[in-house]
């Protein structure tokens, strides 16, 4: 196993090696290529799973502080590319020990179905991760404002009366969740306009140049599913609430009401209003970890949330294949 949930430190270095290690393991069904950089000169990756023509995007990362789902997404990388490379293997296994009414195979035939699955999954679509779209944020949450090599971007993130625990936002202290041009989207200070940030920018490009059916973004806290648009029409909000009403069921999560969709006073200008307002598709936010969960995030989380978020990703593309039918 290459990726370890429960080693002690999962620093942005760390994670770039993993993401390399990953893709040697798994080339056959694995590419990495890089889709921006930080404005603190950090590469911004993307993970390319699968062989089908048709895409789904899953992110993480967004927010700096919430520094569990990157590390899981990569886990799930591995796990769903293990089960792909494995299942030929596992059924010519599986069909030997049919042949012996002695052998117990619940188990096996579990796994044999996941692999299954998995199988079909990455042949009929390639699953493009972001693990990491704020890979700046992510070092100023682990390591401190010192991890931020160009002294004015430092010296600006320190004179913003914020602890690098509790931070959000990217080098520039810009929340990226705030930042794509949607209808929602307002002004939050003077010279703030849409699209201003080099991870916004990279997200957008990925967004317009593959052809995708479904996005997630994957956040933390509260263990809860946004759905709701209230800039869509009824007939797409009724499909994404099917869509996360199952979902809820795969994770145990909860479904956030309507009137949750954006807290009162926000500026909007999400990843996930930008992508149903541009593409028409389904577009989620699964918040993992519970809601009093204290930042930083408790490593523990990590092994949890990947529980819960193992088959949802291959739930979720089983969905929309069956929608496209």
């Amino acid at each position: 196993m290459i990726i370890n949930l429960e080693e002690s430190e999962f620093s942005y270095d760390k994670l770039i090696k993993a993401a390399r290690s990953l893709v040697k393991q798994y080339d056959s069904i694995l590419k990495c290529v890089t889709i921006g950089e930080s404005h603190d000169s950090r590469d911004i990756i993307l993970l390319k799973l699968g062989l089908g023509q048709k895409c789904i995007v899953c992110c993480g990362g967004v927010h700096a502080r919430e520094t569990i789902n990157p590390i899981v997404l990569l886990r799930i990388i591995e796990y769903y590319a293990d089960l792909y490379i494995n299942y030929r293997q596992q059924r010519i296994n599986l069909m030997k020990k049919l042949s012996d009414p002695t052998v117990h195979l619940k188990d096996e035939y579990e796994q044999m179905l996941y692999g299954a699955c998995i199988y079909e999954l990455l042949q009929t679509y390639t699953i493009l991760f972001v693990p990491l779209v704020n890979p700046d944020g992510f070092m100023i949450a682990q390591q401190g404002f010192a991890s931020i090599r160009d002294v004015q971007l430092r010296h600006s993130c320190m004179s913003m009366n914020s602890t690098n625990t509790d931070w959000k936002g990217n080098a520039r202290g810009v929340d990226i969740n705030r930042n794509f041009p949607s209808l929602f989207w307002k002004s939050k200070f003077e010279g703030d306009y849409p699209a201003s940030e080099n991870e916004t920018k990279a997200l957008i490009r990925l967004f317009h140049e593959y052809k995708s059916i479904g996005f997630l973004d994957f956040h933390s806290r509260g263990r809860t599913i946004y759905y709701y648009r209230n800039k869509m029409p009824d007939s797409y909000n009724k499909r994404q609430l099917e869509l996360a009403t199952r979902l809820c069921e795969v994770t145990g999560y909860a479904l956030n009401l309507p009137e949750e969709e954006i807290d009162l006073g926000d500026s909007g200008g999400n990843t996930v209003h930008y992508y149903s307002e541009n593409f028409n598709k389904p577009a989620l936010t699964i918040e993992t970890v519970e809601e009093v969960a204290d930042f930083p995030l408790d490593e523990q989380y990590r092994i949890t949330t990947f529980r819960e978020l193992k088959l949802l990703i291959s739930e979720f593309g089983s969905m929309l294949h069956l929608g496209s039918k």
